[in-house]
């Protein structure tokens, strides 16, 4: 005889009868399915789709099918046809089933789903898990780089060369060779001292050797003019020569004007390796 829906529904606290539908749930997870109609109604429509047979036919009579393939089994007080091979019984109560509403339910075809669902998820991770290792890599690498002044040409230093230039201060020199002559007068003879001292020793800034040399010649001059008498002429020559005047000299460093400052640029090398490291 088919079992409605109710029917296996209230068979389904029975251990027996549970037996005979081939439901395999332990009493505690069949009580949950029976309390549950929605629970209820999948493991029914999983045992209609299992055991066909035992499908209520729509407009039929209720009278049994005394079917040679089939035996009566007690069932909670109600008799009912279970075919002699039934197809394999559901997983045991959470032991495979999905959950429903917090109850077992027969296994559906979502399973593949399932799988393939997490075979997305460990993909997912694994490319997490890969992007964070590559955050870390990159936050310690700024973290722990390294600036440093890296120089791409040396710097050219100054050079000089010597070059000879006048101070602004004269030397004079006295080449003992006296201006004046024996018997010349004595005022001519001064007259010529006084030419040598103007061209050499006046009008100009004198090293002090020459000032002393020309201090000499001033004071022999002016002692002539004291001795000077009328009718006087040089008896004898002196050691007052003809003097020379000549710029004075000198030689300095110059420079060559090509100092080059160095061209340098901060560089950056990260863990020690990557980017311009020394």
């Amino acid at each position: 005889m088919a079992l409605s829906f109710e029917e296996f529904r209230s068979s389904l606290p029975d251990a027996v009868s549970r037996q005979g539908l081939g439901i395999q749930l332990t009493d505690a997870e069949a009580q949950q399915v029976a309390a549950d109609p929605q629970a209820s109604r999948s493991w029914y429509e999983y045992w209609l789709s299992a055991n066909p047979q035992t499908a209520p036919a729509v407009g039929t009579s209720s009278t049994p099918d005394a079917s040679p393939t089939a035996e009566t089994i007690p069932l909670g007080g109600h008799d009912f046809a279970r075919a002699a091979t039934s197809a394999s019984a559901p997983p045991a109560y959470g032991g495979g089933p999905a959950e429903y509403a917090g109850h077992a339910v027969p296994p559906t075809s979502g399973e593949p789903q399932k799988k393939s669902r997490v075979g997305l998820w460990v993909a997912l991770s694994i490319v997490g898990a890969l992007l964070l290792i590559a955050i870390i890599v990159v936050v310690v690498a700024f973290t722990t780089a390294r600036h440093w002044t890296k120089v791409d040409s040396p710097e050219k230093p100054e050079t000089f060369h010597s070059e000879e230039y006048e101070t602004g201060l004269y030397l004079v020199s006295d080449d003992g060779v006296s201006p004046c002559a024996v018997d010349q007068d004595w005022t001519d003879c001064i007259d010529a001292m006084e030419l040598q001292y103007a061209g050499a020793c006046a009008g100009v800034e004198l090293v002090p050797a020459a000032v002393t040399l020309c201090g000499q010649h001033r004071a022999e001059i002016d002692r002539m003019r004291a001795a000077d008498s009328e009718g006087s002429v040089v008896a004898s020559l002196g050691d007052f020569g003809h003097l020379t005047r000549t710029p004075e000299t000198a030689t300095r460093q110059v420079s060559n004007d090509d100092y080059e400052a160095a061209v340098t640029h901060e560089a950056v090398c990260y863990l020690g390796f990557l980017g311009e490291c020394e």
